[in-house]
């Protein structure tokens, strides 16, 4: 999965070159750093190496490892600026689970909810990921979904996500494990209360008020995968 992620960044910045160069062009291939060829390649052979390591680890993990880099890259290649750009991002957050369970030859715990958490952790996600660029992104020609909501509905969007998500993460723990996954639940409405509480952030290079929603979202999922474990 590192290798996947390597991969879709490189591969956005390889797509996004012209526009970083104009709104963020302290990135590598904006200031020169790296050419769009070598970054291509490099996109290209650690999104192969991610499929690699996953066909070690059996073939049920290497096919939904290829769904997941399949996510990333459509999203890369033009879905992040139609209004469908949530469907690659959250298809891809829903793989990571089913990726580690079927690594570890383990059964998928509660298959249905967890693609549904995990669904509703990866619009959130977009959302804290595209929010902040909303008017960057419009003026680019971007009619991706943060774009249409704005910066402001975005980041309501993903609170709303990341809470329903704690929501049905408590809701559905088993009796055992409840404990664990109402402290993730608890977990991750602390750290966006404390995201709310920041208001408006004063960007500077290299930075994304997207640390504390993936930071919630982590916590949570954390509470609820020990918490189904804990049951078995």
């Amino acid at each position: 999965m590192f290798l996947a992620q390597i991969s879709t960044g490189s591969l956005n910045d390889v797509f996004d070159r012209k526009r970083d160069s104009v709104h963020q062009p302290y990135k590598p291939i904006a200031r020169g750093l790296v050419s769009p060829a070598a970054a291509l390649v490099f996109a290209l052979a650690t999104g192969l190496g991610s499929l690699r390591v996953a066909r070690r680890s059996g073939s049920k993990a290497a096919r939904v490892m290829a769904l997941g880099l399949a996510a990333g890259w459509s999203y890369d290649l033009g879905l992040s600026r139609t209004p469908l750009s949530f469907v690659p991002f959250s298809a891809g957050i829903m793989t990571v689970p089913w990726v580690g369970a079927l690594a570890a030859e383990q059964d998928v715990p509660s298959p249905r909810w967890m693609t549904a958490i995990a669904g509703l952790l990866g619009l959130g996600l977009h959302l804290a990921n595209g929010g902040p660029d909303a008017v960057r992104d419009r003026l680019a020609g971007r009619r991706s979904l943060p774009v249409l909501l704005g910066e402001r509905r975005s980041r309501q969007g993903t609170h709303l996500a990341l809470t329903a998500a704690a929501v049905l993460a408590v809701f559905s723990a088993p009796r055992r494990g409840r404990l664990s996954a109402s402290a993730g639940a608890g977990g991750c409405l602390a750290v966006l209360a404390v995201d709310r509480r920041q208001g408006r952030l004063r960007r500077t290079p290299g930075h994304h008020p997207f640390v504390l929603p993936v930071l919630a979202a982590g916590v949570l999922a954390a509470g609820w995968l020990t918490g189904t474990r804990e049951s078995s």
